[in-house]
C-alpha cells in the first residue's frame, strides 16, 4: 500500500537524481519481520540490506545523496519514491 510522503525527508541521489525517502527504523523493522518467513541465507540477507543504502535506480551509495530540492520533487511526480535508511 502506498505511503503518504507528507512532512518526510526526502533525498535525490548526487548521481543520477533519482528521489528516495528516509525510512524510519520501525518501517524497517517492519520490512525484516515480514521477510522471516524467508529465511533467508547470510548472502541474501547482505543484499536485501544493500538495497537499503544505495540508490535503486544507479546503485551509489547513499553517501552521495543530498537533500532533494523543489525541482527533484517536480521530476519525481509520477515515479515510486524509494526508501532509504540512513
Amino acid at each position: 500500500m502506498p505511503r503518504s510522503l507528507t512532512n518526510r525527508k526526502l533525498l535525490a541521489c548526487g548521481a543520477c537524481g533519482w528521489v528516495h525517502y528516509a525510512m524510519t527504523e520501525q518501517e524497517k523493522a517492519e520490512l525484516d519481520g515480514a521477510l522471516i518467513r524467508y529465511q533467508l541465507s547470510e548472502g541474501e540477507r547482505q543484499i536485501y540490506e544493500a538495497e537499503f543504502r544505495q540508490c535503486l535506480k544507479c546503485e551509489s551509495p547513499t553517501d552521495l545523496f543530498r537533500q532533494a530540492t523543489e525541482a527533484d520533487i517536480d521530476r519525481a511526480i509520477g515515479h515510486i519514491v524509494t526508501p532509504v535508511l540512513l
